[in-house]
């Protein structure tokens, strides 16, 4: 089954496909599609195929960026979510409010038990963005990478685990 589109009180959440992704790698004047936005775009187009749970964020009908699944869940019942947004669409809350979309449904996915994400711990604004949407901090991550997670409705709460650094 397709992606639904996913729509908050100011965005609408469009399923990527290797369809759209062509139309999508033209730049626009916003400054979309940024870096991370065309290498996935462009591997869509290369592999013909859909990438499922990936999604292209649009305000006032114009692509702001892209929010969707790392990778499949995992046997343990996790999916990571990505996110990322043009420079001119930060700041406004357009981050929580996708990256909250996007997670409302993935939790109603079967087979999802916990979401993770990770922000580099520098990066004090996409933080802030998981730490609102009710993520904490967690054991694990790539290196350099802070782990956060959340428990989806009706699984156990998730464990903080503390660094040392301050995370806010």
């Amino acid at each position: 089954m397709p992606d639904p589109v996913l729509r908050t009180e100011r965005l609408v959440l469009r399923p990527v496909t290797a369809t759209s992704a062509q139309e999508l790698l033209s730049p626009r004047p916003n400054g979309f599609p940024r870096a991370d936005d065309t290498s996935m775009l462009a591997g869509m187009m290369a592999s013909g195929s859909d990438a499922r749970g990936v999604y292209v964020v649009e305000l006032d009908g114009e692509p702001v960026g892209t929010v969707g699944c790392a990778g499949a869940v995992s046997p343990d019942g996790d999916q990571e979510v990505g996110y990322g947004l043009v420079t001119a669409a930060r700041g406004q809350g357009v981050a929580t409010e996708a990256v909250g979309a996007l997670c409302a449904h993935l939790e109603r996915v079967p087979g999802v038990l916990r979401l993770t994400a990770e922000a580099l711990p520098g990066n004090s604004a996409s933080l802030r963005v998981l730490q609102r949407l009710g993520f904490v901090p967690v054991a694990g991550g790539s290196e350099g990478h802070q782990l956060l997670a959340r428990a989806a409705p009706g699984q156990p709460a998730v464990r903080v685990h503390l660094t040392g650094r301050h995370v806010c």
